[in-house]
């Protein structure tokens, strides 16, 4: 084994310690690892592990019942608009009504009347006049309060909750689309993975006999022991590296548990028949005109920069709101109520007709503030800040995503250039593979430069796969910026 061979092993340690491509990786989870053989079709397909995401991963349920709450809201601030209807009753039992019976003597009635004949005698005989309170009282009071002019708050307030509901569905449409592309980027990391794990096994194989063949050689003096142990020292590195694959690997299996609620998922029980035409997408969405794909990123239907828009146009209206609060801006509203105070029940009142105990009130109410320390005003720049805020964070977004368009865009196109050259090396490899297999079987060479040939081939069939992950993960986040 040469410099070269271990510089190439470097840059496979190099690429397995940064290969949690994926936009929203976890945290690293190290469990073994055990490869099946296949012994049945595949249970889950994508269209099945995306739909298992999107009814099991808790980030998009908890914006679903936001967005539910959110129409509430909307129903809320439209109702604002119609009369509110408040009813109040009461029921009083009194031990002791405070008015009694009345009585009035007779004699002072005959004493007031002036008598033109004889006058009647003096009886002494009290009349009653009032039974006095009964023990029960009852009060009844239904008022309806309509608005009549707000100076546009309840029309605003309306508006206002319509946009934040239309945020959290804009927040669900991106969520969504943001668990579809870490799902595809999962299922081509365990792709991918998997393809080197077997390159992997491969290479040790060749490995272990290069041990095997400088220790021979060792023995019969055409070999020093210092190559033997960069052999063995190379074989161990390679050992490293398979583990540190299968760490990577189990990590990704354990988060596409997470995201989909499919416990026990396993590799075996995937079917990745989407992968060919999902490298076919990349290569017709890398042929696109780079400046015309930013150009439609940018033009405003992207999920992010529409949500940022929908932002801004939630801090105009809610200026719009503070403006109509200002001093010396009455709310005008109409009030009408009706009551009854009596002790019966309405209409099972003896001579209720008569007792009047009924009444019907109509108001007009204007409230406003007239001084309040300049709070209000105070609330109308604070209103006009969020909307110049607004208005900053979406030229930052927009910049933030051209740049990563842009950047995406730069490293698809190099992984591409670099595939087609591993693809170079793939066949130079194979083309000395043929020679030193052919000098070794004429005596002319040795096994351990068909070994040599062989993990160099290997090595190179690494890289490779490397930079279609690598390439596909940025084919995959540009995809999600045009979204």
């Amino acid at each position: 084994m040469n410099k070269k061979n271990k510089l190439n092993l470097f840059f496979i340690f190099l690429f397995f310690s940064f290969f949690e491509l994926s936009l929203w990786a976890q945290e690293e989870t190290s469990i073994e690892y055990s490869q099946a053989v296949t012994s049945s079709q595949p249970d889950f397909n994508l269209h099945t592990l995306l739909s298992a995401t999107m009814n099991n991963h808790p980030d998009l349920l908890k914006l679903e019942e936001e967005y539910r709450r959110s129409i509430l809201d909307v129903k809320d601030a439209w109702w604002s608009m119609s009369p509110t209807v408040d009813l109040q009753a009461s029921g009083t039992y009194m031990v002791k009504p405070p008015l009694g019976a009345m009585y009035i003597n007779s004699d002072e009635i005959i004493n007031s009347i002036q008598w033109n004949g004889q006058r009647p005698r003096n009886s002494g005989q009290r009349i009653k006049i009032y039974d006095g309170m009964e023990k029960t009282l009852y009060n009844f009071e239904l008022a309806l309060t309509q608005p009549v002019f707000t100076w546009g708050k309840i029309a605003n307030a309306i508006k206002l909750y319509t946009q934040i509901s239309q945020i959290k569905q804009t927040q669900i449409s991106q969520q969504t689309v943001q668990l579809e592309t870490e799902l595809k980027t999962r299922l081509l990391s365990l792709y991918y993975m998997n393809k080197i794990l077997t390159i992997l096994d491969e290479e040790l194989t060749y490995a272990a006999r290069m041990v095997e063949v400088s220790e021979i050689a060792e023995t019969t003096g055409m070999l020093l022991h210092q190559e033997v142990v960069d052999n063995k020292i190379q074989a161990k590195e390679l050992e490293f590296a398979k583990q540190d694959v299968i760490e990577q690997f189990a990590d990704q299996l354990l988060e596409l548990e997470r995201i989909t609620g499919i416990p026990d998922l396993t590799y075996e029980d995937i079917d990745f028949s989407f992968v060919t035409a999902l490298e076919n997408s990349f290569d017709i969405l890398l042929q696109k005109d780079q400046k015309e794909l930013e150009a439609e990123i940018l033009s405003g239907n992207q999920s992010s920069i529409k949500m940022l828009t929908q932002l801004e146009d939630v801090s105009k209206t809610a200026e719009k709101i503070a403006r109509a609060s200002e001093n010396w801006k009455p709310d005008i509203a109409l009030q009408m109520s009706t009551s009854y105070s009596g002790s019966r029940v309405p209409l099972f009142e003896p001579n209720w007709r008569r007792k009047d105990d009924y009444s019907l009130n109509i108001s007009i109410g204007i409230k406003t503030t007239i001084w309040d320390g300049g709070k209000k005003i105070r609330d109308i720049s604070r209103k006009m800040s969020d909307v110049q805020t607004a208005e900053i964070n979406k030229l930052d977004a927009t910049s933030s995503i051209s740049k990563t368009f842009n950047s995406q865009w730069n490293a698809a196109q190099v992984c591409t250039m670099k595939i087609e050259y591993q693809d170079l090396k793939i066949e130079s490899a194979e083309s000395k593979i043929n020679q030193k297999q052919q000098m070794y079987e004429s005596g002319y060479g040795s096994e351990t430069d068909v070994l040599s040939a062989k993990i160099e081939r290997c090595n190179a069939q690494i890289e490779k796969e490397k930079q279609a992950l690598a390439r596909a993960t940025a084919c995959l986040t540009i995809d999600f910026l045009r979204k």
